[in-house]
């Protein structure tokens, strides 16, 4: 068994169960042929009242999980401004959480409630290759924005990501879900149950040694959970620590307007700090009891003699397929440009009135006021600046946005005056690369500009 399991049609049972020569993979079944689980009878997830709760909560999960993600394809999808490399990963991410609701959330606990499987031999070999497809999709897809946010956090100056590398990435993240998948889809075991042929369907890994069947579960509970989670815990803690060193209050006198924007810093920083822990945490409590069940059952320990293994294993799988429901509202919907999308998409959420209520500059429904809220498509990603308003970048004159060029991070970095001044990176949420400008940068620019004149 292996993490793909967390989305398997399959619930693993006996204790005596011979892989090798299978008999069921589910231990409600398994009660009425083997006298070790008469209790299963009396398994709690048999009582309808029980499978009323879980029936309600998955179509909760499907339900929620199709709509966020459904829209955020959808969002991406009509905007070309959108297309950016950080807003194609999170696309891809929801293309993956659709398949989760698809496929796993509705055949995991059809086949467990039903007692047998009644899709079919084909559906028995795609259903759970896709699943397993769908988790690896989902893990690496967040692990590449973790490293895209901490190369551009860490490393501001660095160019970024050209979006046609990030199509690159997503193409070999499904390559190789697809591949490493394969053995999954392949060694699945379709057939009538002993002594209930004709009635009695199972749906089953049928691995060609248990040593196999130990490796290979181990190794994709490491690519899939462990090695992810690592690297994701990873970026966002240093990036929470560049962000919270950044906003620290610099020496010097102050008065109360440098005060407010400071205090106003703070709060921004602290903000995206909780959201990257926030993300790291729902991850893990998400993924890590599924993984963790998954695990006991490849080291072969009898789990499916517990009497409560059964609810224990939905509890834990409910758990990890609301992961569908989190990720649109973690990356997408705490992003500004994402809800101003979605405000229009849906006007019923726009405090305003509905699209009309608020300026905007453009598709995407910007603020009219583009010197504080400019959104621009500079190496193919979204770069966010926060200037005053008296601030005109050289070279530009009048009413019109600031071009690429001017706002490129190798423009920055040359402006930079010996007088303390620096780039000051705030943030970087969801769909957006931002790089914002402090009072001090704006001040240099000022002085630059008079000193031409």
């Amino acid at each position: 068994m292996n993490m793909n399991e967390s989305t398997s049609t399959a619930v693993e049972g006996a204790s005596d169960r011979n892989v090798s020569n299978l008999t069921t993979a589910n231990p409600v079944l398994d009660a009425t042929d083997t006298s070790v689980f008469n209790e299963t009878l009396s398994d709690i997830i048999q009582d309808p009242a029980v499978q009323g709760i879980f029936c309600v909560l998955y179509t909760t999960i499907c339900l929620l999980g199709l709509f966020g993600n459904v829209l955020v394809c959808y969002v991406v999808g009509r905007n070309r401004a959108m297309h950016t490399v950080t807003n194609c990963f999170i696309t891809n991410l929801a293309l993956s959480d659709i398949l989760l609701c698809v496929l796993a959330v509705p055949f995991t606990p059809l086949y467990t409630f039903a007692s047998t499987w009644m899709f079919g031999r084909a559906l028995c070999h795609l259903v759970a290759y896709a699943q397993g497809t769908s988790v690896y999709i989902s893990t690496l897809t967040l692990t590449s924005i973790a490293i895209d946010r901490f190369f551009v956090i860490i490393y501001p100056f660095q160019p970024r990501m050209k979006l046609s590398t990030c199509l690159s990435i997503i193409l070999l993240i499904w390559i190789f879900s697809m591949m490493a998948t394969l053995p999954y889809g392949i060694y699945m075991h379709h057939g009538p149950m002993t002594g209930h042929e004709d009635r009695v369907f199972i749906c089953d890994e049928n691995w060609p040694s248990e040593s196999f069947r130990q490796v290979y579960g181990l190794l994709t509970a490491a690519l899939q959970f462990l090695l992810p989670f690592f690297i994701i815990a990873f970026c966002y803690v240093r990036v929470s620590l560049k962000l919270n060193d950044r906003a620290r209050s610099k020496p010097g006198s102050k008065n109360t307007r440098k005060e407010e924007a400071d205090r106003e810093r703070k709060r921004r920083t602290n903000r995206y700090i909780k959201m990257l822990i926030a993300m790291v945490t729902i991850f893990g409590v998400s993924w890590l009891p599924l993984t963790v069940i998954n695990l006991l059952n490849d080291v072969y320990i009898p789990t499916g003699s517990w009497r409560y293994y059964n609810l224990c294993f939905f509890i834990v799988h409910a758990l990890a397929m609301s992961s569908t429901c989190y990720n649109p509202f973690l990356y997408a919907w705490l992003n500004d440009n994402f809800r101003k999308e979605f405000k229009q998409v849906l006007p019923c959420f726009d405090s305003t009135g509905g699209p009309g209520g608020s300026s905007g500059c453009g598709a995407g429904g910007r603020l009219g006021n583009w010197r504080s809220e400019r959104t621009c498509n500079g190496q193919e990603t979204c770069q966010e600046t926060l200037l005053p308003t008296s601030v005109v970048l050289p070279g530009k004159t009048g009413d019109s946005p600031p071009t690429v060029p001017e706002l490129d991070p190798s423009w920055l970095k040359a402006n930079k005056s010996s007088d303390s001044v620096e780039v000051v990176l705030v943030a970087y949420t969801a769909g957006e690369d931002m790089v914002r400008i402090d009072d001090a940068a704006a001040t240099a620019t000022r002085r630059a500009s008079r000193q031409d004149v």
